[in-house]
């Protein structure tokens, strides 16, 4: 005697639940590995910048920490003796300050070094340079030592002792007590502000 009816094929609805079923799983994992990575990219683009923007703030509070006024000049000509060279129309800021560390006899001399702060607007670069050619014949050779990219927007402000000024105040008794960097990095606002010696 022949069994019949012990092994039967899928129905035509059950065929195509099931590939209804593998296609839902499969857009359901799509959608969940493409937020996966989103976050993580998201996450790996926010964490390097605030790190990064931290050890430039704290590359510069170092600087400005070891500002000194020191007459300087360029092409054979003195630049104005003043302890922040802000120039609005280059984005630069230019200083002079202690560097490196201390040599035998107490000499300090060797150890101060150009310092310029440089926003480019064109590549939204953001860098911090230093150059020993306090008396340069021309051009100083300047050595790149902290950058940040990304940098869309960049307003430099000087403090008086009573309130921000967009250019360093003209002499006076206090002189600058602190600058204020505020920045715009790849959409986020930040801000760095640096109390400056007494002796400025």
């Amino acid at each position: 005697m022949i069994a019949i009816g012990a092994e039967r094929g899928m129905t035509l609805i059950e065929v195509l639940l099931a590939v209804a079923l593998t296609a839902l799983l499969g857009i359901t994992l799509a959608t969940s590995l493409n937020l996966w990575f989103g976050a993580k990219e998201r996450m790996a683009t926010s964490e390097p910048v605030a790190s990064r923007l931290l050890s430039l703030c704290d590359g510069l509070e170092r600087r400005f920490d070891a500002l000194v006024l020191r007459g300087l000049h360029e092409h054979r000509l003195p630049l104005p003796a003043q302890p922040l060279d802000w120039r609005a129309d280059e984005q630069r800021l230019d200083w002079v300050a202690l560097d490196g560390m201390p040599v035998a006899g107490g000499n300090q001399a060797g150890r101060l070094r150009r310092q310029s702060l440089v926003w480019d607007r064109e590549n939204q670069r953001l860098g911090v340079a230093s150059s020993a050619d306090l008396d340069a014949l021309a051009e100083p050779g300047w050595s790149a030592s902290l950058t940040l990219n990304r940098v869309e927007a960049l307003v430099v402000e000087f403090f008086d002792g009573l309130r921000w000024l967009a250019y360093p105040p003209a002499g006076g008794a206090n002189g600058t007590a602190g600058v204020r960097l505020t920045l715009q990095v790849q959409g986020e606002p930040f801000v760095c502000t640096f109390v400056l010696p007494d002796t400025v």
